[in-house]
Order: C-alpha cells, then structure tokens, then sequence
C-alpha cells in the first residue's frame, strides 16, 4: 500500500511538472534509451541491483525493504543523468530527478522516524 501512495505521488508530480515546464508527452516511438551505454548501464545497475539484494536478504538486516527505494533512486539518477547529457525529448530529464528526488525523501523518512513501523508493523 505504501509503494502505491509513492507510485501515486510520482505520477501526479510528473503531470504537474509536465505541465509547469512544457514538457511533451513521451514520444511513443521514441526508443526507451537514448543510446548503448545507457542501456548497457541500465543492465549493469539492475545486475548489481540483484546480487546485492540477495547478499542484504541473506543478511537478515532490517532495513532490507529499503535497498528497493535505494536502488530505484539510483536507477533514475542515472536515466535523468543520461538523458540531460544526450537530450532526445527536452526537459524528460527533469521528470527522472524529480522521482529520484521523491524516492530519497522518502528514504530518509523511513529511515529517521518510525511512522513505517508504528502504522503497518515493518
């Protein structure tokens, strides 16, 4: 429930700023990366992704649900970092950094208070 109040908050976010800062909507046909580093980057960050969250489940660490969020502010560094540097669609970049953005507040959130625990008992 918590991931999809997330999900909610990005996805009424990237129409706000769609709309402030005149940004298209994502070309149908235009391809998802924007050239082979970023998807050879994109595969190595996902691989990465999995050995890691094999080792911190094996771990037993608490934090374990939070290597997810990590992960995926990591992965959208990268593509708004891809995508400012070899512009396709101008301004997609900002869309990315604003989900990272939203993924690392709400890292920290988790991390300094106790509101996960206390409400749904992770």
């Amino acid at each position: 429930m918590l991931i999809l109040v997330v999900v909610a908050v990005m996805t009424v976010m990237e129409m706000v700023l769609r709309k402030v800062f005149n940004i298209g909507k994502r070309e149908k046909n235009r391809p998802r990366y924007v050239n082979n580093m970023h998807k050879w980057g994109e595969i190595a960050l996902i691989v990465l992704f999995v050995i890691s969250y094999i080792m911190v489940i094996n771990l037993d660490l608490e934090w374990s649900y939070l290597w997810i969020a990590f992960f995926f502010a990591i992965l959208q560094l990268f593509r708004a970092f891809m995508e400012w540097k070899y512009p396709i669609q101008r301004g997609e970049y900002i869309i990315h950094l604003f989900g990272a953005v939203v993924l690392v507040i709400f890292i920290l959130l988790v991390s300094y208070t106790d509101w996960l625990n206390r409400f749904l008992g992770f």
